[in-house]
């Protein structure tokens, strides 16, 4: 009995012994199919030389791959059709500038880069760069009216087709702007508008200075947190900050349970969305209405100066908001604190609250009447004071000349669903109207040429009714976003409509 034992302790070594040697064997095998496939194939973010990218950081030097990477290019004053980074090495500063045809703001700082250039002379080079082809660059140099009304469709250029060189910087979206001085060392990561001619020539004459700030990316911890000591715990705090340039508007909500706090970080958004962010667990709770500016009300002694500066100061009313909490704070429990800190430093408090108030609502007419687009794949354009914003392409989004049969219309919707009309009134704020609703029920494409003044509410009932619908005047009882100052003693049931919404009006009869 003992021998048998012993036979099958000496079969159960010797079984395990080979599944050991053949796990060994596999194991070996996969590192080294690992190690031919790593060495054979550069990673999905790997660089020119096929080596993982890192993001470069101020003080930084680009690898010397980059001067000599070919860069396609449009709109080149040599018409050539590629350049690199080293046709520039002669400028004391490289300004890259990374852009796409749809981003408005983009668009927008062409202008003061440009000046820029003029204004250093032959020590700057502004170099814009975007991911889309050829083909949509040139055809916004060619037909964009910014870029034609700024005199810029003989200077500006491009490159295109970029995938390398924006993998080296981190961003949390565009316009974005890197500044390398002629050694190959990052000065500057910024916005636009963050740069400016006296910054630009302290850092040509200081090789160390910093003078524009490093772009806040995210928020990965406590804005106080770099001045208390690591060993520190249980420090909590809530702020408000003004507007600050170069700091992303999304949102954060960082539960960090090694150091035992919750970080919340509402960052420039204006008091309407500020609140909107803090209210989200009181009642009549209405997620976007604080984006519409006929969903708001704002009941202050002196609307007049408000509105005012929200239509001519940039960044008026806009804050950062932060907030450090104990780990067991409740979620809830911290976006009330947001409310209350809000209403201690702006003096005002906030609600959503059934109103009523006036509403455009669209209706058929007479169905055999309705206008509707034979073609429904037609491509949806807006046309404002004769510009339209899209050509139909993904890649072609921007400010351009009506054309073909809209060349001598000034607004227009153009293979709009009628479904969506309200939403194009209502969140572009096109218009100072009522909020506007849909109860036609249609899903089919409509195309309606809108008045001179979108504003003309009689006007625009007829360019309806040309369609064969009707948009009729009615009051709703709607959740309104309300924003209150203390102390506030007006009437509150006479409103009149503005381009940042309603304003209570004491004594006079509200508009609409």
């Amino acid at each position: 009995m003992m021998k048998k034992l012993k036979l099958q302790s000496n079969s159960s070594a010797l079984l395990y012994i080979q599944i050991l040697k053949i796990t060994v064997l596999v194991t070996l095998y996969l590192l080294v199919s690992m190690f031919s496939l790593s060495a054979q194939t550069p990673r999905k973010d790997s660089g020119a030389d096929g080596l993982p990218i890192k993001y470069l950081k101020i003080g930084d030097t680009i690898p010397q791959a980059l001067w000599d990477l070919k860069l396609d290019v449009v709109g080149h004053p040599a018409r050539v059709k590629q350049t690199t980074l080293r046709d520039y090495s002669s400028k004391k500063l490289i300004i890259l500038d990374f852009w796409a045809t749809w981003c408005s703001s983009c668009i927008a700082a062409f202008p003061g880069l440009y000046k820029l250039q003029n204004d250093l002379g032959d020590q700057i080079k502004v170099l814009s760069v975007t991911y889309q082809d050829r083909a949509a660059i040139e055809k916004f140099i060619n037909k964009s009216e910014f870029i034609r009304s700024q005199g810029l469709k003989n200077t500006f250029s491009s490159v295109v087709g970029d995938k390398l060189l924006t993998k080296y910087f981190e961003k949390s979206g565009i316009p974005f702007t890197v500044c390398i001085d002629n050694r190959g060392v990052v000065r500057s990561l910024s916005e636009p508008s963050e740069l400016n001619a006296p910054a630009l020539r302290q850092m040509i004459r200081d090789t160390n200075a910093v003078p524009v700030a490093a772009q806040v990316i995210e928020f990965k911890r406590p804005l106080l947190g770099p001045y208390y000591d690591n060993k520190i715990h249980n420090y909590y705090y809530s702020t408000l900050l003004p507007y600050g340039r170069g700091i992303s508007q999304a949102s954060v909500f960082n539960v960090d349970s090694l150091q035992g706090y919750k970080q919340l970080v509402v960052p420039n958004l204006n008091v309407f969305m500020q609140y909107a962010v803090a209210l989200q667990y009181s009642s009549n709770y209405s997620a976007g209405i604080a984006r519409i500016p006929s969903r708001c009300i704002l009941e202050v002694s002196d609307p007049d100066r408000i509105v005012n500066k929200l239509s001519t100061i940039q960044h008026f009313w806009e804050y950062t908001y932060e907030s450090v909490s104990p780990i067991t704070y409740e979620d809830k429990a911290i976006y009330r604190k947001m409310e209350r800190d809000l209403n201690f430093y702006l003096g005002m408090t906030a609600s959503y609250q059934k109103r009523n108030v006036n509403c455009l609502v669209i209706r058929v007419a007479d169905p055999r009447k309705l206008i509707i687009n034979k073609e429904s794949t037609q491509s949806p354009k807006v046309i404002l004071n004769g510009l339209m914003e899209s050509d139909g392409t993904a890649n072609g989004k921007f400010l351009q000349k009506a054309e073909n049969d809209y060349k001598q219309v000034k607004n227009a919707i153009i293979g709009i669903a009628v479904k969506h009309i309200p939403n194009l009134f209502n969140r572009r704020k096109i218009a100072a109207l009522p909020f506007m609703i849909d109860e036609t029920g249609l899903s089919d494409q409509v195309s309606i040429t809108l008045p001179d003044n979108i504003n003309d509410l009689e006007q625009l009932k007829q360019a309806f009714a040309a369609r064969g619908m009707t948009l009729s005047l009615e009051n709703r009882n709607l959740v309104m976003l309300v924003l209150r100052e203390d102390g506030y003693r007006g009437d509150s049931t006479v409103l009149q409509l503005t381009e940042q919404g309603y304003v209570a009006v004491q004594g006079k009869e509200g508009a609409r």
